[in-house]
């Protein structure tokens, strides 16, 4: 049941001036809180003192950064176990014990603000006893009963750059729901880790919005370490993982890049092959070679024909077009695919010489 509301002015038993959310920020000379005062009002908030609980978040919610910052040296220095259980939950679920924390949001900016003073708190440690403290009160939630409370601790332990909880957000993306998806792909892209990739993947192919542009942004920090699952991609039984895996590899930077996108062109299904051929295409030069490897394979297939042309008559500069023009006719005529593939080796093999 949420604690009784108090009025916009008040003091804890501290005589810590309790400020409305939306009063003004104090100034310049009173910024900081005593170093003091701020482990007082912790601890007796941590006795159940409501004003003083107020008072962090009216802290941790401040637009003032240095207002944020105060307060979180504070929670490094004095690292209870206690505080971080709470701060567990209040991110989880908005709960301080069992009271809402609710009243302290009084807008969206607000709340933003304090899950992002707690979030910023645990993943940086100032002192070695809160390491340890951290650890404990995370990785014990792992396998709390409320799914949120597993959400926030597998979020948390993953900007904290955790491998062993991978698989856990990689859950968090399939099932949870639309904020924690976001918060699940942000931390795979803080820890970094070739096994974050599939996840990644995933979540950019299926979904939407922040989602898809968080996927996004952590793919390409990971770079080549997301080679082999962007391989994979390419070959996976859902149209648009394949679909998107075209798309998420249209600025490769490098060869073995290439060679991956342009297996798309073989795809089964025509959206796959065409997202590819548009990606090659955006490349000039750079896509003739990997698009010349899968001709010269074969069998080269009807839509083959059709998806290697566009990228070959709209990648090529001139002086490369006339060189590719035997070919491009080949590909738009009745000449046999075995002659095409021919003919597509023979070219490729006198551009390796070239480089």
């Amino acid at each position: 049941m949420a604690h009784q509301q108090k009025p916009d002015r008040g003091y804890c038993k501290d005589r810590c001036l309790a400020t409305s959310p939306d009063a003004a920020a104090p100034g310049p000379t009173n910024v900081a809180l005593q170093s003091e005062s701020d482990a007082e009002i912790i601890r007796a908030a941590l006795a159940g003192d409501v004003e003083c609980i107020r008072k962090i978040f009216l802290y941790l919610g401040a637009p003032d950064a240095r207002q944020r910052q105060a307060m979180q040296r504070m929670m490094h220095a004095l690292s209870d176990t206690v505080l971080w259980q709470h701060m567990l939950r209040c991110l989880a679920v908005h709960c301080w014990e069992d009271r809402q924390d609710t009243e302290y949001r009084v807008n969206a900016e607000t709340s933003q603000r304090i899950d992002q003073s707690i979030a910023e708190v645990f993943m940086r440690d100032e002192y070695p006893q809160e390491v340890q403290d951290k650890e404990v009160v995370l990785r014990k939630a792992l396998t709390a009963q409320d799914r949120f409370v597993r959400y926030a601790a597998a979020y948390l332990l993953g900007l904290r750059k955790d491998v062993t909880v991978i698989p856990h957000l990689a859950q968090m993306t399939e099932e949870a729901p639309k904020s924690w998806q976001v918060r699940a792909v942000r931390a795979l892209g803080v820890i970094g880790d070739e096994r974050c990739a599939p996840a990644l993947i995933r979540a950019l192919a299926l979904g939407k919005g922040a989602l898809h542009s968080e996927a996004r942004q952590a793919l390409q920090k990971l770079g080549r370490l997301a080679e082999e699952a962007w391989q994979q991609a390419l070959t996976s039984p859902e149209r648009r993982i394949r679909w998107q895996a075209a798309r998420g590899l249209d600025d490769p930077g490098h060869v073995r890049s290439l060679d991956i996108l342009a297996e798309g062109l073989q795809d089964d299904d025509p959206e796959v092959r065409w997202e590819t051929s548009v990606a090659l295409a955006r490349l000039g030069d750079r896509a003739i070679p990997a698009t010349l490897k899968v001709l010269s394979r074969g069998p080269v297939s009807k839509p083959l024909r059709q998806a290697a042309y566009h990228v070959l008559s709209n990648a090529a500069r001139c002086s490369s077009r006339q060189e590719l023009a035997p070919l491009l006719e080949m590909l738009c005529g009745p000449a046999r695919g075995e002659i095409v593939a021919e003919v597509a080796g023979r070219l490729l093999q006198a551009w390796q010489r070239q480089v």
